[in-house]
């Protein structure tokens, strides 16, 4: 019993011994991306010490697990690898025979296994509810478990007959390492070839599926690092044990190296908090150390509403639910229920430096409009002719631009499409908006979006989607008379490689050119939206684009060469609608809106894609307004896509909801200024409320254009940045506490006019 004892103190404080190589792995990797002013805030000895502090339990309990195993699996004295081979070795020919075909056989079972849950996975995971799909990718992987085991235990006779067969020629062949050596190759090889040849959607044969392992989100630098854990916590006992005179000195250095690392951990739950910028880094770029803090906030979080008030949670008030950093924060009643130092100000005299919503005064065009909409996935703002680029990717939206006006710092309200798109067309922001908690939102019919309005005063409201999310399930199409999703791609999946913008361009034709929407006499007016895709990774090259990586250098230039070739090729279909608008007899009538739902990263902040953070490149969108009869112009004063909405409705000669039915402010006033008048400036919010996938980001941006950006992380945690002087956003100014508290009060007056809703976790809805 005291061997055992040792043997799993052994096994913990090996997994404790290994955590320190990861946590020094893990550190490195934090330090490496991190910049600027977010790098001197870490300190390499501070870092290590938090990163070995919340590695210490999860070392513990993999430590734990693998000693127990071992335990049970090989009592007594530890056995090593090379024993168990030897011992395999020895036995009688039957033995070895039945080893050998047995073990390869095992391996192809697992590999099989593995294939078929992940397509079945793919084929569940992309329609329907998730709990439904969930489990039915779960009764798939079950059923497929089943299947390969039963061809696996009836194909083990025939392996054993031929290794019988084969063996006296061979005598290696009876040998199980060779077997199952030779069983790893082959799985390993299939496995190589699927990522080579599958794309990152899981396209591309049986073996393509394995192409996901190509996504560069998809980190498996934690399963990684946890296995070096679990390997240190194996060998430990083999190798103390096996030492003279006893492992007794053995267990002590373990059990004294896991209360030194026991210490760290109780240290790094208490000093996370002030140690933002260590925090930050965990969260961020720790590939174990991240899953680890997520774990020891969930042990520590007392009152069990999903924050803690340990380990740099932000929970303010442990022992009561309805206060943490993701609650509902209520204006002015008292109480700080989202723990950011403060309540929210009720609309008062605090909110009376915030520029109000409305458009009285603004110019409006001499008729009603018709109004083409047209929005572009993931197009960052400076990947345009128009905007500077200097590749050639974008001729028709440059020719687009120079009749237009162009808005040079528009912002979206959200970096991914689920709470961007919504509510740009609303006309709320994002946390302001009935919704579920999910990541591609479903909007649900309390809201009311713009096509609603222009329906009911007498609008032809129509358009064509390429894209699953959407799909009638998603509440986007509330108030549209025709809502075609004809475009979507067969068995298009979530970021996979489908081409669809010809598609989409093709399907915008026909619903333009479809009498019964745009041919309705001079007093009927329509309103249509065409969503384009294709520069959303996954990216892919398209034939007849010029080649953007000519005299391209470095890392991503490759990557960045295939998005110009997506954004070429979505603007020459893009192109093609243009075209088609001038040459009708309505076109003269027709207005036009071109936007991006959010934007790209491409290394800025060691980020590639969207969706999680608010950083410039992944919130800052082209904006596009042309009006017939209006001057082309530029604006360098920072907008919003809030003003979406209310700009269609003014484009529409109707009337702004009275109260706050809708906030931000017609962009007309902009587009119908004279010559040189001076604009407004008014502050920009970004609100991107928590999700499955995301935790809660706010930015406010106020200030003379490009001002200054307040980016939120929930709770008490904040970066600041002057646009002007550091538009990389390297350069945290939180340190300046004035300054900060100034762009605080700002944002808290911004969130005191607005009316959030409060979306459950858990909502089934």
């Amino acid at each position: 019993m005291l061997r055992a004892l040792f043997r799993l103190l052994l096994a913990i404080g090996g997994g404790a011994a290994a955590s320190i190589v990861v946590a020094l792995i893990e550190a490195r990797s934090v330090w490496s991306g991190a910049e600027g002013a977010a790098r001197a805030q870490l300190g390499g000895f501070a870092l290590v010490v938090a990163e070995l502090g919340v590695l210490f339990p999860m070392a513990m309990l993999i430590g734990g697990a693998v000693g127990v195993a071992a335990l049970v699996l090989d009592p007594g004295e530890p056995t090593s690898p090379a024993q168990m081979l030897a011992a395999l070795r020895r036995g009688s020919v039957v033995d070895r025979l039945r080893a050998a075909s047995i073990a390869p056989v095992a391996v192809l079972v697992v590999f099989g296994w593995c294939l078929a849950s992940a397509h079945a996975a793919r084929a569940t995971l992309s329609a329907g509810a998730p709990a439904q799909s969930g489990m039915a990718t779960a009764a798939a992987s079950f059923g497929a478990f089943v299947a390969v085991l039963l061809v696996g235990v009836a194909l083990v006779p025939a392996v054993r007959r031929m290794l019988a067969t084969a063996g006296g020629a061979a005598p290696a062949l009876l040998d199980p390492a060779v077997t199952t050596g030779l069983a790893l190759a082959l799985a390993v090889l299939l496995l190589a070839l699927g990522i080579l040849t599958g794309d990152t959607g899981g396209g591309g044969g049986v073996l393509g599926i394995f192409g996901v392992l190509k996504r560069p989100e998809l980190d498996l630098r934690p399963v990684a690092n946890a296995m070096v854990i679990a390997l240190g916590a194996y060998l430990s006992p083999i190798a103390a044990m096996r030492r003279r005179p006893s492992p007794v000195l053995g267990a002590v250095a373990a059990a004294g190296m896991s209360l030194a690392l026991l210490v760290l951990c109780l240290y790094a739950g208490r000093s996370l908090d002030a140690a933002a910028g260590v925090r930050r880094g965990l969260e961020k770029d720790a590939p174990l150390g991240k899953v680890a803090l997520a774990v020891l906030r969930k042990a520590t979080d007392r009152d069990r509403d999903g924050y803690s008030a340990m380990f740099g949670g932000g929970d303010c008030n442990d022992r009561d639910r309805t206060v943490n950093p993701g609650a509902l924060d209520v204006p002015g009643n008292g109480i700080d229920e989202d723990c950011t130092g403060a309540d929210t100000p009720a609309e008062s005299v605090e909110t009376a430096a915030v520029p109000a919503t409305g458009d009285a005064g603004a110019a409006r065009p001499e008729r009603a409009l018709n109004i083409v909409l047209i929005t572009v996935d993931t197009l960052r703002a400076d990947n345009l002719g128009f905007a500077g680029y200097p590749k050639p990717v974008s001729p028709n939206l440059d020719e687009l631009a120079k009749k237009s006006t162009v808005f040079e710092r528009a912002y979206s309200m959200a970096s991914y499409t689920g709470k961007a798109v919504g509510p740009m067309l609303i006309g709320k922001y994002p946390s302001e908006n009935n919704r579920s908690f999910s990541h591609f939102d479903t909007y649900y019919p309390p809201n009311v979006f713009v096509a609603e309005r222009l329906h009911d005063a007498g609008y032809r409201t129509f358009a064509g989607m390429c894209h699953w999310y959407f799909r009638p399930s998603s509440g986007l199409n509330q108030g549209f008379d025709v809502w075609d999703t004809s475009a979507i791609p067969p068995g298009m999946s979530d970021n996979d490689t489908s081409v669809s913008s010809d598609r989409e361009a093709d399907l915008a034709l026909k619903l333009l050119g479809d009498p019964a929407n745009t041919d309705r006499g001079e007093d009927k007016r329509f309103f249509a939206w065409f969503h384009f895709f294709d520069p959303h990774a996954q990216y892919v090259p398209h034939p007849g684009a010029p080649d953007f990586a000519a005299g391209e250098k470095g890392p991503g230039a490759a990557t960045r060469a295939l998005y110009d070739q997506e954004v070429w090729f979505t603007d020459k279909h893009i192109g093609r609608i243009l075209d088609f608008i001038a040459s009708q007899p309505w076109g003269k009538d027709t207005a036009i809106i071109l936007t991006a739902d959010h934007g790209e990263a491409f290394g800025e902040h060691a980020m590639a894609w969207h969706g999680r953070e608010i950083w410039e490149p992944l919130v800052r969108v082209p904006l596009v307004v042309y009006v017939p009869g209006a001057e082309p112009r530029r604006v360098a004063e920072k907008r919003s896509h809030i003003d979406v909405a209310p700009t269609i409705l003014e484009l529409a000669a109707l009337p702004r909801p009275e109260g706050r039915e809708l906030q931000g402010t017609s962009l007309l006033a902009d587009v119908f200024a004279p010559a040189g008048a001076e604009l407004d400036e008014r502050d920009v919010l970004v609100d991107m409320p928590k999700g499955p996938f995301n935790e809660l980001r706010r930015a406010v941006i106020t200030g003379k254009s490009p001002g200054t950006k307040l980016l939120h992380f929930g709770g008490v945690y904040y970066n600041l940045f002057d646009l002007a002087e550091d538009p990389a956003e390297k350069n945290d100014l939180s340190s300046d506490k004035e300054r900060l508290s100034a762009a605080i009060a700002r944002l808290q007056a911004m969130r005191g006019r607005l009316k959030e809703f409060e979306v459950k976790e858990d909502e089934k809805k």
